[in-house]
């Protein structure tokens, strides 16, 4: 889908607007916001058409409620310019503008794009200065996401007719529109790996995806994969533990988005020192930037490296990637168990946020690290009770094998903070508690900075891609107390949702500034109609754009 911004009616400049003259009545559309109270906005635009449009909400009995539409397929104006060029006129309500938030603009744009895309080749819509910058953006993106389709299986595949969005408005806008586009790309990539099915995605293929991105972008990105091996080497059994009843190999893939300066360097451990796995590690581990206290005993010329140094610090995104899961020897219902493809949403989101940025080219740093395993019940299952050790040396008693993405995400979460980044943000599908207390809105959000939570916040008001905050007090972590290891890895009926982030908070080490979104409720829409939704990838975006 091309979507360009003009400034001019398609009427007047064929050649511009149309790649070829118009051939009947349906090449083009103009279409039309009209307000609740039958204000044409952007009007004084639209001085050749005044007419022709009051006559149409006349005679239409056009309300301008969000959403309604009414089309006139009859050419008006001059006669010469019509047989030019016949435009087709489209009324498209928005109802009251001082409401015109995400959620109104996405249903307007997908109505725009249902109501067009199968009768005309390009439409032009006309927005003057009706949405300011955020406003625009949001629409731009949601017009852009109206058109994406995963119809690769099908044996009859249908092609829009529509491949051409105009959108007039002022040229200043054109960054706002750039930056949708980006975001488009890696949501994108974030639907089409998430609606994949089982057989096509599992962990090697998440990270063949991951290396692809590299290749196409090598300027900008790194990418390093872990497999069982070198996970064992460092300890990361419970990872291990949700990946050792599939007979797909896990993977830890780590993906370093250099847009800043160039970080996660070779550690500094000699390669004689090593043996076995640890040997091919000696490439793949970062090195750890200097702390605060080691900056403090350096002289002055040390101090202001190790500053420009933690200035470069990256911010680190780890998704929770169980290409498939099962529920492993704790299964499953079998009813819907095919949406268990979507539980690595996470990582699919983390995968899309590192390709927009690729796109968009922001000068920050980034690590994208997908925490990819199959959970799966065999013969070679960990089993309800069992124990195993986290990378950190903590023990955890595995009482629910279906409560795995905690376990991966633990083990991830441990080793990232190898890159000293400024914050670590992870995001899973992880909870159905969150899904009974949010429902499909709003992900959940917990976080143990006030920074951190805020700035989450506040990308998530101005990309709509809304968030919650959670509680994670230190009351709810005597639920995960276990009489025979450090933790338990479920905590009982009761606010399931908060136990998960709390569990995950003990892999953080003090200090370090973390937050946990549970996606599970808007990650994917479940049922006839089920289809990955490509979130939180504009919450990320926004946020990383934020913090340049």
């Amino acid at each position: 889908m091309n979507i360009k911004l003009t400034q001019q009616l398609p009427q007047t400049h064929t050649k511009k607007i149309l790649k070829k003259e118009a051939k009947d009545k349906d090449e083009a559309c103009l279409v039309v916001l009209v307000d609740d109270k039958k204000n044409i906005l952007a009007e004084s635009a639209l001085t050749d058409y005044t007419t022709r449009i009051e006559q149409l909400i006349e005679v239409s009995h056009f309300n301008g409620k969000a959403c309604e539409t009414v089309a006139d397929y009859a050419l008006a104006g001059d006669k010469k310019t019509a047989k030019q060029n016949p435009v087709q006129l489209f009324l498209v309500g928005v109802g009251n503008v001082d409401r015109l938030n995400n959620t109104v603009l996405q249903k307007i744009a997908k109505t725009i794009y249902d109501s067009t895309q199968k009768r005309v080749a390009s439409i032009t819509v006309v927005l003057g200065d009706t949405l300011e910058d955020t406003q625009f953006g949001q629409f731009a993106l949601n017009l852009l996401a109206a058109s994406y389709r995963f119809d690769k299986y099908k044996s009859e595949q249908t092609t829009p007719i529509l491949t051409d969005i105009y959108v007039l408005a002022d040229a200043a806008l054109e960054p706002a529109l750039d930056f949708a586009q980006s975001v488009f790309a890696g949501q994108s990539l974030t639907r089409d790996v998430a609606n994949e099915p089982g057989n096509i995605c599992f962990p090697a293929y998440m990270a063949e995806q991951a290396e692809a991105l590299a290749k196409t972008y090598p300027d900008l990105l790194k990418v390093t994969v872990l497999g069982e091996d070198e996970m064992a080497e460092l300890g990361m059994d419970c990872f291990l533990a949700v990946a050792q009843g599939s007979t797909k190999e896990g993977k830890l893939v780590l993906m370093e988005y250099q847009g800043k300066s160039k970080f996660g360097a070779k550690t500094t451990t000699s390669s004689a020192k090593v043996s076995g796995g640890l040997k091919a590690l000696a490439d793949k581990i970062p090195t750890k930037l200097p702390n605060k206290k080691s900056a403090k005993n350096a002289d002055k010329d040390s101090a202001d490296d190790v500053q420009a140094t933690n200035d470069d610090a990256p911010i680190v995104l780890v998704g929770k990637g169980v290409t498939f899961d099962s529920g492993g020897i704790s299964i499953k219902p079998g009813a819907a168990m095919d949406e268990m493809k979507f539980d690595m949403g996470g990582s699919a989101a983390v995968l899309g946020t590192i390709k927009a940025l690729c796109e968009a080219r922001l000068p920050i740093n980034v690590v994208g690290a997908l925490a990819c395993a199959e959970n799966m019940p065999s013969g070679d299952a960990t089993r309800p009770g069992d124990i195993v050790k986290a990378m950190n040396g903590k023990s955890v008693e595995i009482l629910n094998t279906d409560a795995e993405g905690r376990l991966v995400l633990a083990d991830t979460l441990c080793y990232v903070q190898r890159y000293q980044p400024k914050a670590i943000i992870d995001v899973a599908t992880l909870t159905g508690a969150c899904v009974v207390a949010l429902g499909h809105v709003r992900s959940a959000v917990f976080s143990n900075d006030e920074d951190v939570l805020f700035e989450l916040e506040n990308a998530s008001m101005q990309s709509g891609d809304l968030v919650w905050h959670m509680p994670m007090d230190d009351a709810y972590q005597s639920q995960l107390d276990s009489p025979i290891a450090d933790m338990q890895n479920i905590g009982g009926k009761g606010a399931g949702a908060v136990t998960a982030a709390c569990f995950l908070s003990r892999f953080v080490e003090e200090g370090q500034a973390w937050a946990h979104l549970d996606i599970a409720g808007t990650a994917w829409n479940s049922g006839k109609e089920k289809a990955a939704t490509g979130r939180p990838v504009p919450l990320f975006m926004q946020y990383l754009k934020n913090s340049i």
